[in-house]
């Protein structure tokens, strides 16, 4: 079989990769096509078999600081291969097939437990990543926030838009794949917050006590201190930061994430970091 790659929206090969996604990680790419968020950075690799996708590779070329320093790598994701195609090696023949393309880019990844022995026979390596979190109280009344779809303008104004940005680890170029996170994935998409006031965005949700932010978007920091008192949420004792919060002025705890993340080539990252969530492919 030949190796086919598509970096933008034809939507015969889209149709196939959408097919095998819903198939094995259970949720489509339909809404990112059709918002044509799908642009050249988004490198899909697979083999097709009578028009049917039977195993994918997928990287998105991300734009990267560390520890201020702008970087290129390349974040994999989509690794994926229908149930009774398994075991021929195709996946194995992808990731060979990407990486020879692309030998001298930093890589990374994040993974389930189920294949954490997989990454490492192409030269990934496991790296510790870390959950951010301050115990402070949170007990306002809504106040201006608004909950807001992705598509609403403000939301997008926003997301291209941002201009502040981690000292520490974070993704500066992300914008179509945070749009997927939150046209796609339940933790985000019914959880995102406008401030007129403050004219930024959020993406944050309550969890009995503890308040999840997985991504605050403005154009310039603000201190998380005068933040705390606007956020539209009560009964909070505990915040966890789903990105790296030191452009807010937080100097977090760091507690150890038990998701497995792979790094390849050469990195200069901090003791402590997170990848950000919102920019996960």
């Amino acid at each position: 079989m030949i190796i086919k790659m598509n970096n933008c929206c034809d939507p015969v090969y889209t149709a196939a990769y959408d097919d095998l996604v819903e198939e094995v990680f259970h949720f489509s790419f339909q809404p990112w096509v059709e918002r044509s968020l799908w642009d050249e950075r988004y490198e899909s690799y697979s083999f097709i078999e009578n028009e049917k996708m039977l195993a994918n590779v997928s990287i998105f070329k991300t734009d990267m600081l560390i520890k201020g320093q702008p970087v290129r790598t390349h974040q994999f994701g989509a690794v994926a291969t229908r149930a009774n195609e398994r075991g021929k090696g195709l996946s194995r023949q992808l990731m060979d097939h990407v990486l020879g393309l692309y030998p001298d880019v930093p890589a990374f990844l994040g993974a389930n437990t189920s294949v954490t022995k997989f990454y490492p026979i192409f030269g990934f390596k496991p790296v510790q990543t870390y959950r951010p979190i301050v115990n402070t109280k949170i007990n306002n009344p809504t106040g201006e926030w608004i909950k807001c779809h992705p598509d609403d303008d403000v939301i997008q104004k926003a997301l291209y838009r941002k201009n502040a940005y981690s000292g520490l680890l974070d993704s500066i170029n992300t914008q179509p794949v945070k749009m997927c996170q939150m046209l796609t994935n339940p933790r985000f998409k019914e959880h995102i917050w406008y401030s007129p006031n403050r004219e930024l965005a959020m993406i944050a949700r309550k969890e009995k006590g503890t308040l999840y932010i997985s991504d605050v978007i403005s154009q310039e920091p603000i201190p998380f201190e005068a933040l705390a008192k606007e956020l539209p949420f009560t009964g909070v004792t505990r915040v966890e930061f789903e990105f790296n919060p030191d452009w807010l002025g937080v100097n977090p705890s760091w507690k150890p994430l038990d998701e497995p993340y792979f790094i390849k080539g050469e990195w200069n990252l901090p003791e402590h970091f997170r990848f950000p969530a919102l920019s996960e492919t």
